[in-house]
This record gives structure tokens, C-alpha cells and sequence, in this order.
């Protein structure tokens, strides 16, 4: 399974992409289409980028920076193509265009999914057969619009857009292959570690373990009066089994 991701936009000159609230939206979908590439290839999908680098420009003009993107995955032999924008114009929440009625369910299930992952306004899906990336790739192709960069302040949408980007890759992710039946990787969460306890005076120290402790303080092992001491349990437990075994005196 070949998957062609397109990060909208180019980084300077011509064909950038929107702007507002102080973000643009070809740095955004380059970093939304890097995490989207690598859900996919942990699920075991072949992914290819047109930005493979932020910094990357395509084209010699407008109109060739966008044909370089549908010729890169026709010539690829990408079996999907899933291109990353930012909307703008007024407006809150997320959209996916699709180029024909085949693509339709596809287009359908990366909106729903997206939107339900990310909480962000589910608005539509619409057929736009005018756009070169849908109108002349070989393949299945959707073009997902994440969010509005020019959305109100204190919207769901200017939050994902700054903070959010690897949940959006993922919730792209998930609408791709939920289309396509593959199961993804299931996402693990780090666990939380548990508090290290530290002791810094001989008072704080369980029963068990003050008459070692207050031992090595009084021969000078410990520096210090018994205050500061910073142990941890484990080390509390080493010192009370060294002197279990007369390592002390």
C-alpha cells in the first residue's frame, strides 16, 4: 500500500499558503503531514512526501508547484493521495474536498474521523473536480482543509492549530485507515512514574530505619547533623542491610 502525502503549500516565494494569527499555513501542514506519515508507516503503509524538508519549494511558478505534486504521485504509483491545507476566509472547523464521486466514501470517512478525533466542526465534504492535485491523480485523492488559520480568538481552531499538530496527523491517520481496513498501531501512553520519595533527616525515616541511619550519621558516613541527607528508600534499604550484616561496626 502506497500512500502520497502532500503538505500544501510551498515554504517561500510562490504558492504559499494562508496566514493568520500569527501562523502559516505551509509551516503547519508540513509539520500535521509529517506526523500523518509516520502513523501510517507504523501501520505498515509506504508513504512518500512532496515536502520532505520544511524548506522545500516546488515548481518554477504557481501553477507548476501544484502540478509537481499530482506528477510526483502518479509517477510514484501511489495508490491514495491525501493532501494537507489550512482553510481560511471566516469560518471554524474542518472540510474535505475529494475530485470524484468514486472518492466519495473515502472522503467521508477521513472528515468524520478527523473531526470526531479533534472535536473540531464537522462542515463537509464537497466534490471540487476543479482542483489540479484532485482532478489529475491516477488514484484514490482527498484534500483535507484541518482548520481555519484566520478562525476567532479563543477557537477550538486556532488551539489545534498551534498545539495540535501530532493529534491531527493521528486523526487523519486513523480516517485513512479506517477507509482502507487496517488497524492502527494502537497509541501507547506513557505511564506515569511513581513519586521518588526522599529523606532528609533521620526523623523522616521509617522506624525500621533510623537506628542505621542515625549511625552512620554519628560515625561521620553521613556528613552533615542528620538534616539534608537526600537519600532514597532504595539507598536507605542498602544502608540498613549493610549494617544488618556488621558492615558498621
Amino acid at each position: 500500500m502506497k500512500i502520497f502525502i502532500d503538505a500544501g503549500h510551498n515554504y517561500s516565494g510562490f504558492n504559499t499558503g494562508a496566514v493568520g494569527n500569527g501562523m502559516r499555513e505551509q509551516d503547519v501542514t508540513f509539520s500535521v503531514a509529517g506526523h500523518l506519515a509516520r502513523f501510517l508507516v507504523e501501520a505498515g503503509v509506504e508513504v512518500r512526501l512532496s515536502r520532505p524538508t520544511l524548506q522545500t519549494n516546488l515548481g518554477v511558478d504557481n501553477a507548476s508547484a501544484i502540478n509537481a505534486r499530482w506528477q510526483m504521485a502518479n509517477e510514484w504509483g501511489a495508490d491514495y493521495f491525501v493532501s494537507v491545507h489550512v482553510n481560511a476566509g471566516g469560518g471554524t472547523g474542518a472540510e474535505t474536498l475529494f475530485g470524484q464521486e468514486s472518492d466519495r466514501k473515502f472522503a467521508q470517512t477521513v472528515q468524520d474521523v478527523f473531526s470526531e478525533r479533534t472535536g473540531l466542526k464537522n462542515r463537509r465534504i464537497w466534490l471540487r473536480e476543479d482542483l489540479g492535485v484532485l482532478r489529475h491523480t491516477k488514484m484514490s485523492a482527498v484534500l483535507i482543509e484541518v482548520a481555519f488559520i484566520d478562525a476567532p480568538a479563543g477557537s477550538l481552531d486556532l488551539e489545534v492549530l498551534r498545539n495540535g499538530h501530532m493529534e491531527m496527523g493521528r486523526a487523519i491517520a486513523d480516517g485513512v485507515l479506517k477507509y482502507l481496513g487496517i488497524n492502527p498501531k494502537p497509541e501507547v501512553k506513557p505511564q506515569p512514574q511513581p513519586d521518588v520519595v526522599r529523606f532528609n533527616s533521620v526523623a523522616q525515616m521509617p522506624d525500621w530505619a533510623k537506628p542505621t541511619i542515625q549511625k552512620l550519621v554519628d560515625k561521620g558516613f553521613l556528613s552533615g547533623t542528620g538534616q539534608g541527607l537526600d537519600l532514597s528508600m532504595d539507598m536507605v534499604r542498602v544502608f540498613v542491610i549493610h549494617d544488618r550484616a556488621r558492615m558498621y561496626g
